[in-house]
């Protein structure tokens, strides 16, 4: 029973603290799933739940118009951003020109593009980048940074 002990304590302690660091990380999933309290209003109607804010926002961006930000020259050719924006709330953002001047910027730009993509979807102009496409992420940031200054 003891080594059996010995066996199982390490991985205790590493699987607490992998909990102490996902907590401290995004407190959101330490936390767990809304409580049904937390999820509706009250029926004095304090304040909105946060089920509907997140609704009230999905419905804002479904009716939201693109916008288009400026043309961005770079070393390898033109960068342009379009991005749906709601308010404040970015829902959506994605590049209508890339470079495509030669075979190497257009197989750089085939997976470059759909990341920047995603990423700027989720993270606006703080973008991560994309190995092997500076270029591309400068000026897919400058260009949608511009559209966001521009409103």
């Amino acid at each position: 029973m003891a080594n059996l002990a010995r066996r199982i304590a390490p991985a205790a302690a590493l699987g607490g603290l992998a909990v102490v660091i996902v907590g401290v990380l995004d407190p959101a999933l330490a936390a767990g799933s809304l409580s049904a309290s937390e999820a509706t209003a009250d029926a004095g109607g304090a304040s909105p739940s946060v089920q509907t804010a997140k609704l009230v926002a999905a419905e804002t961006c479904d009716t939201a118009e693109p916008v288009t930000g400026p043309v961005v020259t770079t070393r390898w050719g033109p960068v342009q951003v379009a991005a749906t924006v709601a308010g404040d709330t970015l829902c959506e953002a994605h590049a209508v020109v890339w470079p495509t001047g030669d075979r190497q910027s257009m197989q750089i730009s085939a997976y470059a593009v759909p990341e920047l993509d995603a990423q700027a979807s989720q993270q606006g102009v703080m973008l991560d980048g994309v190995s092997g496409a500076t270029y591309t992420t400068e000026g897919y940031r400058e260009s949608l940074q511009q559209l966001l200054d521009s409103l």
